[in-house]
């Protein structure tokens, strides 16, 4: 493979106005060059455009990736962080923020995927804030979602559902143990360990499973495309969010992401995920927020310190509500500002390919799992 190969990588024919957007989203970054074995590529802005050249001359930054990692980048399967995380990427010079900035155009370089402007969205009317119920025709909720990439829908469960899934999370958090490979734990502000989370919950609980084949959910799940189903054993099943109060290490409070900040945008997106709401949710109780209109799109690492006019939406719920979420919108679930206690299943519908490539028991998110502290590191 030759220079030219690493140059390939661009994708011909992208959208002019797609590619201004691109390179105006690279800022006042200098020049970024990847060396892959003995070939290399520099990336840089010219105009409203970007050009790849061969080698490294210019380049601020210079990434080193085997050929497989590389290949990997470019084909959307594993992201930086995710190849960072992992020690598959290095750097001759240079360093991670400067990678970060390039981010979301090399997405669109390579993926075509466009990144997002405040400035494009396009509501048609639709109120971000808006609530429905399951008396809604599925294209009202549809649209809504499509439009949003979330949507919230009131009154799904009775109180009394919600009671006795709330009471199998007590019995499943009372087997966890730390290092079980089936939860999520943290570190609370005196050094105690505080369980945040609980995988493949459908695979351990009667109840848990019924939800996974509840017709209310496979309603939502499957709005987007009917294709879409549930994988119990694999992505973490049917996990549920215990949200810690107070100050703690690790991953109870997620930044802003995408459901593939990890990898995999080609296979899982765009997937559905179902949000049962176990106890309801508030700021206080550290709630899911939410960018309108950001899915199939890419945002900066840290976008809200890089982008202005940015829509954000916090969804309050009751016990027994239910939001669906498209995996790639950009989404967050912030430190509670109160007692914390949040409880939500969530319920993935995820498109057929997934089958042909992740294998009972894996998730791109083992490998965050398996390195919080580092990740919580990059916050």
């Amino acid at each position: 493979m030759v220079a030219m190969s690493l140059r390939s990588a661009i994708r011909p024919h992208l959208d002019p106005t797609e590619m201004a957007a691109a390179a105006r989203s690279v800022g006042n970054a200098e020049a970024i060059a990847f060396r892959v074995g003995g070939d290399a590529v520099t990336y840089r802005v010219t105009g409203e455009a970007i050009k790849a050249v061969d080698g490294t001359g210019g380049a601020a930054t210079v990434v080193v990736l085997s050929r497989p990692a590389w290949e990997d980048l470019v084909a959307q399967l594993r992201t930086f962080i995710n190849l960072f995380l992992s020690e598959d990427l290095s750097f001759e010079r240079g360093g991670f923020e400067h990678l970060a900035a390039w981010d979301p155009a090399l997405r669109f370089l390579h993926g075509g995927i466009p990144v997002y402007d405040p400035a494009r969205a396009d509501f048609g009317g639709r109120d971000p804030e808006a609530s429905f119920t399951l008396d809604a025709s599925d294209d009202e909720l549809r649209a809504q979602l499509t439009t949003m990439g979330y949507l919230h829908v009131r009154g799904v469960f009775m109180r009394e559902e919600m009671d006795e899934v709330n009471a199998e999370v007590d019995r499943l958090a009372a087997l966890a143990r730390p290092g079980d490979d089936q939860s999520w734990w943290v570190t609370d502000d005196v050094g105690n360990e505080v369980l945040c989370r609980l995988l493949y919950t459908s695979m351990r609980s009667e109840v848990m499973a019924r939800l996974d084949d509840d017709p209310r959910i496979t309603r939502l799940g499957r709005l987007t495309d009917p294709r879409l189903r549930v994988a119990p054993d694999r992505m973490e099943g049917s996990p549920v969010l215990l949200k810690a109060p107070g100050q703690t290490t690790g991953l109870s409070n997620i930044p802003w992401h995408q459901d593939c900040g990890m990898g995999g945008h080609g296979i899982i997106c765009p997937s559905v995920a179902i949000g049962i709401q176990i106890t309801g949710s508030s700021a206080a109780t550290g709630n899911l927020k939410v960018v309108p209109g950001s899915h199939g799109q890419t945002l900066h690492y840290q976008w809200e310190r890089r982008v202005e006019g940015v829509p954000v939406v916090a969804i309050d719920t009751e016990p027994g509500d239910v939001t669906a979420h498209i995996q790639d919108v950009m989404h967050a679930s912030p430190r509670p500002v109160g007692e914390g206690g949040r409880r939500t299943l969530y319920v993935t519908f995820l498109p057929p390919q997934l089958w042909d490539h992740v294998g009972p028991g894996e998730a791109f998110n083992d490998l965050v799992r398996n390195r919080q502290q580092q990740v919580a590191s990059l916050q």
